[in-house]
């Protein structure tokens, strides 16, 4: 009984499913934090140097570390913060080759730099702020290599030639913003980013060898994680997926207007939409004034996106549309965010 009952909600499932159509947007999400408008230009330095009277030589033995991974892996925390930063004027991220002594341990940021010393490096690079890298960590695991197991047609099972090995690269790096009119820290942020390399071989050795790769890994990481703070201090783009209804296909004016649809004719789809308002259905109706909605956020015209999906909810019974509605009011505050920290929709 428990079967059949699995079984019903699974093709209620399907049938749900397969009545929708869908199309992706393109959407900005405004900045969590956003230096003072008098800081333009920004200079990148690297501060994660440790001090070599305290460093470790055993760690380095034991973690296989070379000697310039972690300076390298640096640039490209740099590189992904400057990239992610390039979409808007906000600001100019300029990556400097300064390498500084700073001695920030995991979690810990070391003693901040002096401010003689950042207004000699604002100097130099004609910046308005430092930013520096004060903590940078990497490490690399490799999982134990599994052996695949495949079933052959006469259900013997077949073992060995085949092993899939899991590696994980992983970066944790602290940044300050170093602001020298007002003599403060005025940023301090830490970002952990994770990145997993699967591999195959005919032999552990080959599963492995791939894997260990870690230079390039570690350097994969390292970029991502510099971006996952640019996109904190700029706005970035995230796409979503709008879904809308592609039945019942018996009305004609609700099956022409998503075929206008697959081929970027939203305006068209408009039309036929409309016109299926009239269909003595209300199952029709209603899915008609809710795909009006999803077409009006489509074109970019929000205002006319929230009156139909106000009217698919109110006056159509359209239950998808309330949470639909909401979606937009949330994107509508998100737009006001972006234009105040965007001066003229830049």
């Amino acid at each position: 009984m428990k079967r059949i009952g699995i079984i019903v909600i699974a093709m209620l499932a399907f049938l749900l499913l397969s009545s929708m159509a869908w199309v992706r947007i393109s959407l900005l999400k405004p900045a969590l934090y956003v230096y003072p408008a008098y800081i333009k230009n920004v200079a990148i330095v690297d501060r994660s140097m440790p001090d070599e009277s305290v460093k470790s030589k055993i760690e380095e033995a034991l973690t296989g570390e070379m000697m310039k991974q972690d300076e390298q892996a640096v640039r490209r925390v740099m590189e992904g913060m400057a990239d992610a930063c390039a979409g808007f004027d906000l600001y100019a991220m300029e990556k400097t080759p300064e390498r500084l002594q700073g001695g920030g341990k995991k979690s810990v940021f070391p003693v901040p730099l002096n401010w003689d010393e950042v207004s000699a490096l604002c100097d130099k690079y004609q910046a308005d702020a430092i930013l520096a890298v004060e903590i940078f960590d990497s490490d690399f695991l490799v999982a134990n290599p599994v052996q695949v197991v495949r079933q052959a047609a006469e259900g013997a099972i077949i073992t060995g030639g085949s092993y899939s090995v899991n590696g994980i690269a992983v970066i944790h790096f602290g940044i300050r913003l170093y602001d020298p009119a007002s003599q403060k820290i005025i940023d301090e942020y830490q970002v952990s980013h994770r990145l997993n390399i699967n591999a195959g071989g005919y032999t552990v050795q080959d599963a492995v060898n791939y894997v260990l790769n870690k230079v390039e890994a570690i350097n994969q990481a390292s970029y991502y994680a510099g971006r996952i703070y640019g996109e904190r201090i700029t706005p970035s783009y995230y796409t979503v997926v709008r879904e809308f209804y592609d039945r019942p296909r018996r009305n004609d004016d609700l099956r022409i207007g998503v075929r206008k649809s697959e081929v970027a004719d939203w305006n068209g789809a408009i039309e036929s939409w409309t016109r299926a308002l009239n269909d003595k259905k209300r199952k029709v109706r209603r899915r008609a004034a809710f795909n009006i909605a999803v077409a009006y956020e489509v074109l970019g015209d929000i205002e006319k996106a929230k009156e139909w999906a106000r009217k698919a909810y109110t006056e159509y019974e359209e239950k998808r549309a309330n949470d639909y509605y909401n979606m937009l009011v949330n994107r509508e505050r998100e737009e006001a965010i972006i234009r105040r920290q965007v001066p003229q929709g830049e």
